[in-house]
This record gives structure tokens, sequence and C-alpha cells, in this order.
């Protein structure tokens, strides 16, 4: 049985006021254009910061109700 590594979301940070930067546990980072997730950009910046990680692959923004997973926002 092989041992598969799970690559979990570290940090995210906001960029301007249009990327997110989104840090992974394996040492890769991305910066994603918000354009790509409407909801997210609509967002205050303080609404923006009051995020949660679920389970290492998921992030809920607690001010609107979607989850994104990290395949969604690295395209992964």
């Amino acid at each position: 049985m092989s041992t598969i590594d799970i690559i979990e979301i570290k940090d995210i940070r906001f960029i301007e006021s249009d990327t997110m930067f989104i840090a992974l546990s394996n040492e890769r980072s991305f910066l994603v254009p918000l354009d790509k997730f409407p909801a997210i950009a609509a967002l205050s910046a303080e609404e923006k910061n009051d995020f949660e990680i679920i389970d290492g692959a998921n992030v809920s923004f607690l001010a609107i109700d979607e989850i994104y997973n990290i395949h969604e926002l690295v395209g992964f």
C-alpha cells in the first residue's frame, strides 16, 4: 500500500483587492485572480479575512454560504 501525500491549504492572504495568495503544505503557492470567484471579490477586506480552513482542503468565508475546495481554487 503506497502513501499518498495530502496537500493542504496552510495560509491565505489577499494582495490588493483582486488577488488571493494561497500557500500549500507542499511548499507551493498560487496567486488566484478573484475575477474567477465573484462572491469572494465582492467581500469587504474585513470579510475576506474572516475565513476558516476546513480539513486542510476547503475554505469557508463566514460572510457567504459557499465552501471552496483547494482544487477549485488553484485549478488542479
